[in-house]
């Protein structure tokens, strides 16, 4: 009888180590689990890790809007860092208007500002490229017809998609997203006309006065409190909205439900002067550049930050048309 008290207490000992054991191991695999989940879901929508392209492509532009497109141009960018072979959509970034400087200084110019914005997007799972193009001051006064031909049209054969879509990451079926400033910002919103991959298009210092077929739910303008495209009434007409549904009262932004609309920097938030270099220097006229503070930090909230702006795009390019 001893004995087999003994045995049904050692047996009752084993149970409960057992099923000890197996909650503990039901936790860890739940916490497993969980983390997983969590990097699932980072995996969707952020690639803390990027690198820099090793051979990002070069194609042939237009100088000064030209019939031709015979000037070999640059890109530089980044990417996600792990891809397991996938292909990614893609981003390009688009400069403002060259006011006369040496080629080679605008690009170094504008770099910063486009590192931090390109790496944003690249850790949102994109192939993002800053494109070095034709942002001369006639191409600025020009219809934009040649310039964006040679960057967008399938039928040119050294357009800069047909040679960025052909990388080994890129999968431009998945979606294309432009970002541009000013000039940019014109080039940016008139590539969906020439093809219809590109599904979200982003701007700052950008009146939208080009025709452009992308849908207006998929457009998200900026600009600065103290430029002239910084005004409702323009802003209005860019992103679709009649007066009444946003009017001059003092707002600063209009978004839609699904965060389409326009935003503008005030000059109470910022560093600069909230003109139209907001984002990358004090003033237009100010030879250093600055990038705002408000505008690349990763834990802001601001309406007109790259974080939540970037998340957008993201969102909007995986949509479908």
């Amino acid at each position: 009888m001893a004995i087999a008290l003994t045995a049904n207490d050692d047996s009752r000992d084993r149970t409960h180590r057992r099923y000890g054991l197996r909650v503990l191991l039901v936790g860890l695999v739940a916490l497993l689990l969980g983390c997983a989940g969590q990097l699932g879901v980072a995996s969707a929508r952020d690639w803390e890790t990027v690198r820099e392209i090793a051979a990002p492509p070069t194609y042939a532009g237009t100088v000064d809007n030209s019939a031709d497109c015979r000037r070999e141009y640059q890109t530089r960018g980044f990417e996600p860092a792990s891809s397991d072979g996938r292909r990614h959509p893609l981003f390009l970034y688009f400069v403002g208007t060259n006011f006369g400087k040496d080629p080679e200084a605008d690009i170094r110019d504008n770099i910063p500002a486009a590192n931090a914005v390109t790496q944003a997007m690249a850790r949102r799972g994109f192939v993002a490229l800053m494109v070095d193009y034709d942002n001369t001051v006639l191409a600025l006064l020009s219809d934009h017809g040649n310039q964006t031909r040679c960057l967008f049209a399938p039928q040119e054969p050294r357009s800069l998609l047909r040679t960025a879509c052909a990388l080994d990451t890129v999968d431009c079926d998945l979606g294309i997203a432009t970002w541009g400033h000013s000039q940019g910002g014109a080039v940016a919103h008139l590539a969906p006309n020439h093809d219809p991959r590109v599904r979200a298009v982003w701007t700052t210092g950008y009146g939208g006065d080009m025709p452009s077929k992308l849908p207006v739910n998929r457009l998200r303008v900026l600009a600065g409190e103290n430029e002239n495209n910084g005004k409702p009434e323009i802003l209005n007409k860019a992103a679709g909205f009649t007066p009444q549904e946003c009017p001059d009262d003092g707002r600063s932004h209009c978004l839609r439900a699904d965060g389409s609309g326009w935003i503008i920097v005030r000059k109470a938030d910022v560093a600069t002067t909230a003109d139209h270099c907001w984002f990358y220097r004090h003033t237009c006229w100010s030879a250093e550049t600055f990038l705002e503070p408000s505008w690349i930090d990763r834990g802001s909230t601001k309406a007109y930050a790259i974080e939540p702006n970037a998340d957008w795009v993201a969102k909007v390019v995986r949509s479908p048309l």
